[in-house]
């Protein structure tokens, strides 16, 4: 059994039977109240190898070379603290639709990284078939678990095996459905800690205030403790307005770093601008677990590759301020990035393992 032993922590032995009962911890502070009443604290369950245990930990504070940020995020300590190197999507699949999980686990087991961002997209109704299999495996290889939907502009086509003539089965655009299936699955497996939906304020025609708290409770009735998370862009820095009424339902936010080439000419050159953004974002989300997401590969806003220079500062940077790294997309062995991630990998997580 291990244990991860810091100043304000406690555990409490988790034996099929919780110390949450109703929604409420029953377990008491130094000061006589509940967790439930503590502002600046949060229940998290940690895997270990003898079972369950439910934490409570206090305000963070980090110093770096530029800032110092007051960070208080909904984090999982599963299995590596607060550190966490995420890759995003990537998998391959069958003819059928099929993801290949086998595959994908031993490429993110060899490239080292403590949690996988699973994409939900055009094979949907296989991705979700497939995701408790996958949990089970990520789970027994230490690796954390994030589920990411698509939203309405980015529904897949029609698919030819498609039967009910739904686009992104089996739920389509429900996504209150969604959200109380996934975290079902969570409910069993307790490494599937984060549901994301992409690109959320290119959305919010559907994705109003009323919504997203529907949204929030259907995953919240099913398992109090999976957070959820949104997508947005640093070209949406100044959207303080519009986040606002959101902030009660986010738990974490993921934000692409000089998404936009319009207004980041420097794109993949230099993440010089990287250290302030991730301070606006401290501001606009004070609670929420911050995400940077780095773009390793070209996509529809980039056409140049990044350079390896600018990865290795971005990931320095991100890792830094945040304890977070999100690697756009998984990727391939045998690859320059495979490397770079594989190495950074190395050098910055295996303290944290078990």
């Amino acid at each position: 059994m291990w244990f991860l032993l810091i100043a304000n922590f406690f555990s409490v032995p988790h034996n099929g039977t919780s110390s949450v009962r109703n929604g409420k911890d029953t377990s008491r502070t130094s000061a006589g109240k509940t967790a439930g009443s503590i502002e600046r604290s949060t229940l998290l369950r940690v895997a270990c190898d003898k079972g369950m245990f439910t934490c409570r930990y206090d305000l963070i504070r980090r110093e770096n070379e530029k800032h110092t940020l007051s960070l208080l995020h909904s984090r999982r300590l599963f299995p590596y603290g607060q550190r966490r190197v995420v890759a995003y999507a990537g998998m391959m699949y069958d003819a059928d639709g099929k993801p290949r999980i086998g595959e994908m686990i031993s490429r993110l087991e060899d490239l080292g990284v403590s949690c996988y961002s699973y994409l939900i997209d055009s094979h949907s109704r296989e991705e979700l078939s497939a995701l408790p299999e996958f949990c089970e495996l990520a789970s027994r290889a230490g690796i954390e678990v994030w589920v990411v939907l698509v939203p309405p502009t980015e529904e897949p086509p029609l698919s030819p095996r498609s039967k009910d003539g739904v686009r992104y089965p089996p739920y389509g655009l429900d996504y209150l459905q969604w959200a109380k299936e996934i975290s079902r699955i969570s409910r069993k497996h307790h490494n599937l800690t984060l549901l994301m939906i992409d690109d959320f304020l290119y959305n919010t025609d559907l994705f109003t205030h009323n919504y997203v708290k529907g949204v929030y409770t259907n995953l919240k009735r099913e398992n109090r403790n999976l957070l959820f998370g949104v997508t947005i862009y640093d070209d949406q820095l100044g959207a303080r307005r519009e986040i606002q009424p959101y902030l009660p339902y986010v738990d974490a936010v993921e934000w692409g770093y000089q998404h936009n080439a319009r207004i980041s000419p420097n794109y993949g050159i230099s993440a010089a601008s990287l250290a302030s953004d991730i301070k606006h974002f401290v501001n606009m989300f004070p609670n929420a677990l911050l995400i940077p997401c780095l773009y390793f590969t070209p996509h529809s806003s980039w056409s140049r590759e990044a350079t390896p220079s600018y990865l290795e500062e971005a990931m320095s940077i991100a890792y830094r301020q945040t304890g977070v790294v999100l690697v756009f997309r998984t990727p391939f062995r045998n690859t320059v990035h495979y490397e770079l991630v594989k190495k950074f990998c190395k050098q910055h997580l295996s303290v944290h393992r078990r």
